[in-house]
């Protein structure tokens, strides 16, 4: 089993984030493609398994990352399914159904990464 809180502050490292505060969310996906704003946060995707139709393909798109599974790659991978994600994230849904009708919606995993500022801890008085 990985242990997720190290694996974030290695990255949060690497991309020279210092301090940073992590918790896990849910995002319920209720639409073939959703676009989340991710502002400057960084998302960790860490779903193990996905409540899907067994063909049924999804794609994790953001600036710097892309990742694709179906539930059963996803159910099958070790550790890959650990991606980061920072920016915008779209989320596509396809081969979900034979019309739009047909979508069913699912949730996703991911661990919310909220880098500090020194100005973020700093906590001024009036004297």
């Amino acid at each position: 089993m990985i242990d997720i809180q190290n694996y974030i502050t290695v990255e949060m490292q690497n991309r020279g984030i210092d301090r940073f505060k992590s918790a896990p969310i849910f995002v319920d996906i209720t639409h073939p493609d959703v676009i989340l704003d991710l502002s400057k946060y960084i998302y960790l995707f860490a779903s193990e398994a996905v409540d899907t139709k067994i063909h049924t393909k999804i794609e994790l798109i953001s600036p710097d990352n892309y990742f694709a599974f179906s539930r059963n790659t996803l159910a099958n991978s070790a550790y890959t399914q650990y991606q980061f994600f920072s920016e915008e994230l779209q989320i596509l849904t396809s081969n979900y159904g034979a019309d739009m009708t047909a979508f069913i919606p699912f949730r996703l995993e991911f661990w919310k990464i909220i880098p500090e500022t020194i100005a973020d801890n700093c906590i001024t008085t009036n004297i």
